[in-house]
């Protein structure tokens, strides 16, 4: 079968490309039924067509831990099951450390995988996939394939540490996963990066490289708070090894936008006269944040290291919430290690959303804490979500809103949000949030709401608009 690439909008564009984004959508929760009637109604759609990252279908399927029909119907319609993606992970690889009950494993090897040679490429190069599973401590796995291999050849030795295999230089094995990750990790090499920016700008002005758009942000007042931070133990928290799933390549991006909205946050809090600190310092006590479709959390994840629940310190009564549609056991590990931070798998447009966000809220309120709804760079309509949660659900006294792109032409409103050449309609789909926000299209006001832009985030898209309900 051959491949088929579209990996950017200028392959794939209007419903083909809204289609491709359904499709790995039902793909992450192995709808076997919508994947199948994407691909009857798109016969332009090779089974082996990949989105971004390179992924493939069957990727993403056994990324988010699918084992069951989509597996069988994937690899029955000729799913590849040797392609890799942009970072080298084939089918085997995916099944061996995204999968946990064994069933995909099983059915890759039937369908034909190389399960007795070592891989070529990707985070495990040079690993046999028997070394990979004693890796991840799977008895199921280890049974199975040691099984498959003895019929080959009767003199199988199963490694039984992950000791017996040396890792590529440059990796380690985080002590939680047990996957080999990069390490040192990309949020160690923060202020390298940031010094290379300031060198190409000075070089070379603000706009560097081929990418004509591709803006070089030097304000570093974000990014030196992040590294003072308590002499600098928050950062060196999250370079250690067991937070390798907040590894971003625009981690200075992420940061910058992160303590933005934190920043805006704590303004919430003055007005809501919880806090009556004059300086910059980021300082929340007794707060209940909602980090709405967080993705990796980073926001989430400074907050639970730069306000430990340690009995000591101030603020330790906080308690912080991620919410993305991700399976959780693909969401980063901070989630299981901070006990006043943890993460809820739902999606945020589902009817019992509101109820249970409400019924959450309720809880934390009675706990003694304030409720504040953050929406970080919100794509689309997911923005006008988070202004409903917070028009509907009283408990709920702040919220800090920062939108990203514009909703998609089928979902779009007002026609000044149409994008026309030489104009940017970012700004006035900001402001038509910020009145949504203030009461000017729904039947009850809410007091005190601003809209700022935050020069010192890195992106072009720094709207902050901030509401309070007293």
């Amino acid at each position: 079968m051959s491949l088929t690439h579209f990996p950017v909008t200028k392959d794939l564009k209007g419903e083909r490309k809204e289609a491709l984004s359904k499709l790995h959508d039902a793909a992450q929760i192995g709808d076997v039924d919508r994947c199948a009637s994407i691909f009857s109604a798109y016969k332009e759609f090779s089974i082996n067509i990949v989105r971004r990252g390179k992924n493939t279908t069957l990727h993403t399927a056994l990324f988010h831990n699918q084992e069951g029909p989509l597996v069988d119907y994937l690899i029955s319609n000729g799913a590849d099951i040797e392609i890799e993606n942009c970072k080298g992970y084939t089918p085997l690889m995916c099944a061996i450390t995204f999968c946990k009950l064994g069933h995909a494993l099983e059915k890759l090897v039937d369908a034909g995988a190389k399960y007795d040679e070592p891989f070529e490429s990707g985070p495990y190069a040079g690993m046999t996939p028997l070394e990979l599973v004693v890796q991840v401590k799977n008895e199921r796995m280890i049974g199975f394939l040691t099984s498959c291999l003895e019929k080959k050849d009767d003199k199988v030795v199963v490694p039984t540490t992950t000791s017996t295999t040396e890792l590529p230089k440059g990796r380690a094995v985080c002590p939680i996963c047990n996957l080999s990750v990069r390490f040192p990790t990309g949020m160690s090499r923060i202020e390298h990066n940031q010094l290379d920016v300031e060198r190409n700008v000075a070089a070379h002005g603000e706009y560097g490289g081929q990418k004509k758009k591709q803006k070089l942000y030097t304000s570093r007042k974000y990014l030196d708070e992040f590294l003072s931070h308590s002499n600098g133990a928050a950062y060196k928290k999250l370079c250690g090894v067991e937070y390798h799933g907040v590894e971003n390549m625009r981690i200075r991006k992420e940061i910058s936008e992160s303590y933005g909205i934190l920043h805006a946050v704590q303004e919430c809090c003055r007005e809501l006269d919880l806090i009556h600190q004059t300086n910059d310092a980021i300082n929340l006590e007794n707060i209940f944040l909602i980090d709405l479709c967080s993705g990796k959390g980073i926001t989430t994840a400074l907050c639970g290291t730069l306000f430990p629940q340690d009995g000591d310190t101030k603020g330790s009564n906080n308690y912080f919430l991620a919410v993305d549609r991700m399976l959780s056991h693909t969401v980063p590990h901070y989630f299981l290690m901070e006990k006043h931070v943890s993460y809820l798998s739902r999606d945020i447009n589902s009817a019992e959303m509101l109820q249970e966000l409400e019924s959450i809220v309720h809880q934390q309120t009675m706990e003694g804490r304030t409720a504040i709804l953050v929406g970080m760079h919100l794509c689309g309509v997911l923005s006008e979500r988070a202004i409903e949660f917070f028009e509907r659900i009283p408990d709920i006294k702040g919220i800090v809103l920062s939108p990203c792109c514009l909703p998609r032409k089928h979902e779009q409103k007002l026609l000044s949000f149409q994008k026309t050449k030489g104009v940017d309609p970012y700004p006035e789909w900001a402001t038509y949030l910020k009145e949504r926000v203030e009461g000017y299209y729904s039947s009850e006001g809410i007091s005190d709401v601003r809209m700022y832009y935050d020069t010192d985030m890195h992106t072009e898209k720094n709207a902050i608009i901030t509401g309070v309900r007293k």
